[in-house]
């Protein structure tokens, strides 16, 4: 009986064993198109791979956006160390990723980077885009799809909020239609208003009404710097350099 109770237990593991995938154990490969920064945790510093390539780090939700299931990386690169070409933007824009990579499967999404910020790439000659010194300003309609996403993707600025590195200064007049000013600036309530109404030698409060106060446009400056500064105006004093692509 124990002989027997040995080969049945051997049997039970041989076919437990077969059952076993290949890659049992294994660290989950996840996929990437386009450079993109490594987490600290993995060593930090940055992956300069623009082919479809592999990592066994996931990839966040806010800085990443999904094109033919690999992830593309749409954040700021030089606050992850990145020193190639780099181009300023100020405000939310789209980012035609397929031009990025450089393939025919057209995929727009967005970045939702609040201030001025870098990429790695231009973007598109389109109406939608004004080059005003030497930084991009979006001009266009975002539609449906960003304003929806929108509550939630703006948590991006929170992670670039703490880190440390040099931004595009900007300070120049934003151009009309700036995004920064129709989705960016809300109205401010300043305080309530009463409303009174006098009657003889009887004052009465009829009803409070509320001042609405709408901010103008900030002035931004573009250069090499830390911080943002805000002024009148100026000249930009940083110009990026194009950027290869490379198909896939």
């Amino acid at each position: 009986m124990g002989g027997m109770r040995n080969i049945f237990l051997a049997a039970l593991v041989a076919t437990a064993a077969v059952s076993l995938p290949a890659d049992a154990g294994k660290p989950k490969q996840v996929r990437y198109v386009g450079i993109h920064p490594v987490p600290k945790s993995e060593g930090g510093g940055f992956c300069y791979i623009e082919a479809p390539h592999v990592h066994i780090f996931a990839a966040n939700k806010l800085e990443y956006r999904d094109h033919r299931g690999h992830n593309h990386f749409v954040g700021d690169p030089v606050a992850y160390g990145y020193d190639g070409p780099k181009h300023a933007y100020r405000g939310h824009h789209p980012i035609h990723v397929h031009a990025v990579v450089g393939d025919e499967d057209n995929d727009v999404e967005f970045c939702y980077l609040d201030g001025p910020h870098y990429h790695y790439f231009e973007a598109p000659e389109s109406p939608e885009f004004k080059v005003v010194g030497d930084a991009y300003f979006y001009v266009g309609e975002p539609g449906p799809v960003y304003v929806e996403a929108r509550p939630a993707m703006i948590k991006v600025n929170a992670i670039y909020t703490p880190l440390v590195y040099t931004r595009p200064v900007i300070e120049v007049e934003p151009p009309e239609g700036w995004i920064g000013v129709r989705f960016g600036v809300a109205p401010v309530v300043v305080a309530p208003v009463a409303a009174v109404e006098v009657r003889g030698p009887a004052v009465r409060v009829v009803a409070p009404s509320v001042r609405i106060v709408v901010p103008p446009p900030p002035s931004i400056r573009v250069d090499v710097g830390i911080g943002v500064g805000f002024s009148g105006s100026g000249k930009v004093k940083y110009k990026g350099k194009k950027g290869k692509r490379r198909g896939w």
